[in-house]
């Protein structure tokens, strides 16, 4: 090889070293993620030990076989019921604490998007991989599982829970997906507060359009506006649907009535055609957020299509979900009413 061939191939395979790796390639006993943040991480195998301060991750990690490997987590990180015995190490991704999760030291810290860049520097300084993932719901959540399957050498069952979810996503698009806008009745969604809303490019409205619906804010210049009351009445949805999250010590079925019945008092709603018709609803955080959220975009598409979903009940697709991936039953009713 002459001296010009040579030195060509010697710059492709460092550009190959540099840049190469693609996101979840294995590279001798090293695996390299991409993660949510757009950061390549590397990462030795086996991953035996884990920090997992996102419930959602922790539920993934559990659903693919490995919650074994959990040693510590935030304190929504509840479910499945074992996750009660691991150390609280962050109350949230947005708080961790360091200094235990430095003593734990793990093979990996998951966290999810409210992890501080500081705070994430801070892990790493000690020699921790972190990747932070920012999926949420059924649309976005395959990402997320398909790099955990891969750190967990999990992925013919990371590939089954895909599945599962793809399977219950191309039902409804099917039965959606030609509907013509004035068949789609028009969502208020309120989270947090009265009248803060989520505007487009959020879960919510994500889960809103997936499900045949129209977000009434979905034109708003901020992510999270908070709106007077008149814009409501004056955009008077067909339906409201609000949220509801609950600590391991709290009830979700009173803190869902609580809400659905606040919504249903304020004299200001009385002539909008949601409240007149009773079409208020409460998602539970359960089926909010994570591989849940198929079960909560099921429950969307039934309250806004009836007629479409008739022969789905969402609860039986939660228990089948629950039984298949955690071995677990149905504990607690996730909507209201």
């Amino acid at each position: 090889m002459n001296g010009k061939l040579l030195g060509g191939a010697l710059l492709a395979l460092i550009l190959f070293c540099l840049f190469g790796a693609c996101e979840g390639e294995e590279i001798g006993d090293n695996v390299s993620i991409v993660d949510g943040t757009g950061k390549l991480v590397n990462i030795s195998l086996p991953v035996e030990s884990i920090v997992s301060i996102t419930s959602r991750a922790s539920e993934i990690i559990y659903a693919l076989g490995s919650g074994d490997k959990i040693v510590g987590r935030d304190s929504y990180s509840f479910f499945p019921s074992s996750l009660k015995d691991v150390p609280v190490v962050a109350e949230s991704s947005y708080s961790p604490n360091i200094e235990l999760i430095h003593k734990i030291d793990p093979d990996l810290v998951i966290a999810d998007s409210m992890l501080s860049e500081d705070d994430r520097k801070k892990i790493e300084a000690a020699g921790i991989p972190v990747i932070v993932e920012t999926a949420l719901d059924s649309t976005t959540i395959e990402a997320f599982v398909s790099h955990l399957g891969i750190l967990l050498e999990r992925e013919e069952q990371a590939q089954e829970l895909i599945n599962f979810i793809k399977k219950y996503e191309d039902i409804i698009k099917e039965r959606t997906e030609n509907l013509k806008p004035e068949d789609k009745p028009a969502v208020y969604i309120e989270i947090g507060y009265p009248y803060s809303t989520m505007a487009s490019a959020t879960t919510f409205h994500n889960l809103t359009i997936a499900a045949g619906g129209i977000n009434i804010a979905a034109d708003q210049s901020v992510k999270y506006p908070t709106m007077d009351p008149e814009w409501v009445v004056e955009r008077d949805p067909d339906i409201i649907f609000s949220y509801a999250s609950n600590t391991a010590e709290e009830n979700l079925t009173d803190k869902m009535k609580e809400i659905h019945d606040e919504i249903l008092s304020r004299p200001e709603l009385n002539d909008v055609k949601a409240v007149k018709e009773g079409r208020v609803y409460v998602l539970g955080n359960p089926v909010a957020w994570g591989i849940r959220s198929i079960v909560g975009e099921l429950w969307l598409a039934k309250w806004f299509h009836l007629d479409l979903f008739e022969d789905i009940d969402p609860e039986t697709v939660d228990r089948e979900l629950l039984d298949k991936f955690f071995g677990e039953d149905l504990t607690e009713k996730c909507v209201y009413p």
